[in-house]
């Protein structure tokens, strides 16, 4: 659960910020609009629907990677990577939608902002204020929506795992709601509370260096 977590995090970073970057950079751009096609994608196919559709293509018709299971890290890096990319994929899908979609209004708002305009005015190149002056002055409500679509990513994990036939937290749940097995359910329930209200304390402290004003 750790590594598909960590796995899927890391996809929603790499890809979601940039392709809200670029989308707020051109609005009403051929790439705004399929940013935001993806995005309405993203929260209208569920994930188990999603992930048996990528098994089918990459798995089934390609052969390029497996059906279910999983490898560790000591059996080889290659085979642990080939069984984390489907469902990292599909559990990353609605996660990349959502801060694709929200770093994109929150660029927007910034650099409409008279200093961003100001930063133009002195001649400073496009990647350097949309980097250095737009993006970290909306980082904030993107780590917010990070910080809040790790509910999202949780219970997808139940999903993935079944699909997938991961032996994780996600799966062991599902095994225990059909043995009707009470203690192993409050026990991972408790356990995904307290990973959602760890990761929202680190947002919150991640605010004191995104935004010097905050302070506790």
């Amino acid at each position: 659960t750790l590594a598909l977590a960590a796995c899927t995090l890391l996809l929603t970073i790499v890809i979601a910020i940039p392709l809200g970057v670029a989308a707020a950079a051109r609005p009403g751009s051929w790439l705004d609009r399929s940013a935001m096609i993806f995005s309405v994608g993203g929260f209208s196919v569920p994930v188990f629907v999603l992930a048996y559709v990528m098994i089918l293509i990459f798995s089934v018709w390609l052969g390029w990677l497996p059906v279910q299971g999983y490898r560790s890290l000591s059996g080889g890096v290659g085979p642990f990577l080939r069984h984390l990319i489907l469902p990292s994929l599909a559990l990353a899908f609605g996660l990349i939608a959502l801060v694709a979609r929200i770093t994109r209004a929150s660029m927007l708002d910034v650099l409409a902002q008279d200093y961003i305009r100001t930063a133009k005015a002195k001649g400073m190149a496009e990647p350097g204020v949309l980097l250095g002056h737009a993006l970290k002055n909306a980082a904030v409500p993107i780590a917010t929506i990070i910080g809040i679509g790790i509910a999202l990513l949780l219970s997808g994990v139940v999903v993935t795992e079944t699909v997938f036939g991961i032996p994780g937290m996600g799966k062991l749940i599902v095994d225990a709601i059909l043995r009707r097995d009470y203690p192993v359910i409050q026990g991972v329930t408790l356990m995904f509370s307290l990973a959602y209200v760890l990761v929202n304390l680190l947002i919150d402290i991640l605010y004191t260096f995104l935004d010097p004003r905050i302070r506790y």
